[in-house]
């Protein structure tokens, strides 16, 4: 911890996230690009009035961009401390902008004035943001990996959230809001809002709260959606134990057309049909849209699966795998892998 109110992002970490009452005073775009995770968003300028201020500073110089900050900010300090005092716990109150500069320092002022106690975090977004290139570039050899293995349909990602409160859980697919495959942005609303700096902020979160040791995690390819595993943690997961899922054709269909939900995303799966066509030809994709505009949900389930999906998983299998198991049901493959799990632990 530095002197007077600055207080340094390793005393934080140590201590713990969720000890403290972290809020980002950046505007609501840069938060929503990547934040350090707990903090809430309370912005001094939003996006238009940080638009403005940057344009008066190229235009005419920094002195008359302070005075347009301060007339903007002004008239809204009454409902910007309102904000911070409904927010007001027994935690440490911490604010940080971009580089712990003139938006975190002036805030910091006037809420001091309005009798609150509040610090700074040295060096704002910019040294957390050094921080996770910093983890992921040294990443630590105490973090190790079981790898769940499965054709498309068998409910990995199913399996490893029903184990998370008794498990270390590492799940790519949801830092990624995607599902992993062709159609993985369906039924993802919070896939809009993705970056590659959220989602490696997302997976050191986890990485950290849990802190070292084995995880479980679904073995991916380095790409998921729009984003990409850090390599060195992909690399890492590589060197982990495998554990492939077999599970019947028939089970696979039934869990993709319930975990899809056609009847509610009809035009959004038409819609990723036709980036396949490249690979499937005309003529498939044409008989799939009219499986999928008859509700033949099945059978357009069952196709896809035969002849895109299944041959694309074949490739990517271990030819040993440390571990197989074999179920119909969500709950049995749960505990399996449980069981495999608590054999790789010392819990």
């Amino acid at each position: 911890m530095t002197d007077g109110r600055e207080i340094s992002l390793s005393y934080i970490l140590e201590k713990g996230l969720s000890h403290f009452n972290l809020v980002d005073v950046r505007s609501e775009g840069e938060f929503a690009e990547d934040c350090i995770p707990t903090a809430l968003n309370i912005p001094l300028l939003n996006n238009e009035e940080r638009a403005r201020v940057g344009t008066c500073y190229v235009q005419t110089g920094p002195r008359e961009a302070k005075l347009l900050g301060v007339d903007i900010v002004s008239p809204k300090l009454p409902q910007l401390i309102r904000q911070y005092m409904d927010i007001k716990d027994s935690r440490m109150l911490v604010v940080y902008c971009w580089r712990g500069g003139l938006r975190s320092g002036s805030t910091a002022g006037l809420l001091t004035l309005a009798g609150l106690v509040v610090h700074r975090l040295e060096g704002g977004y910019k040294y957390f943001r050094n921080h996770i290139n910093s983890f992921f570039q040294n990443f630590s050899p105490d973090y190790s990996f079981i790898n769940l293995y499965g054709p498309t349909g068998c409910g990995k990602t199913a399996i490893l959230r029903a184990l998370e409160s008794g498990a270390r859980v590492l799940d790519l697919e949801k830092a990624a809001a995607h599902k992993g495959s062709n159609f993985g942005d369906v039924d993802e609303p919070d896939y809009k809002n993705v970056t590659q700096k959220n989602f490696e902020s997302k997976i050191w979160y986890k990485l950290y709260s849990g802190k070292e040791g084995v995880y479980l995690a679904e073995a991916e390819s380095m790409k998921i959606g729009k984003v990409s595993i850090p390599r060195s943690l992909f690399n890492r997961m590589r060197e982990g134990k495998s554990v492939v899922a077999e599970v019947s054709l028939d089970a696979r269909i039934r869990f993709t057309v319930d975990n899809y939900k056609p009847e509610l995303y009809k035009d959004e799966i038409l819609c990723s049909l036709l980036r396949l066509k490249k690979y499937i030809g005309t003529a498939k994709t044409e008989e799939l849209a009219r499986l999928l505009n008859q509700k033949d949900y099945e059978t357009f389930t069952q196709i896809l699966l035969e002849s895109y999906y299944d041959p694309l998983y074949m490739r990517s299998i271990p030819e040993k795998p440390d571990y197989v198991i074999r179920y119909e049901n969500i709950e049995d493959g749960r505990k399996q892998l449980e069981q495999i799990y608590l054999e790789n632990t010392d819990t």
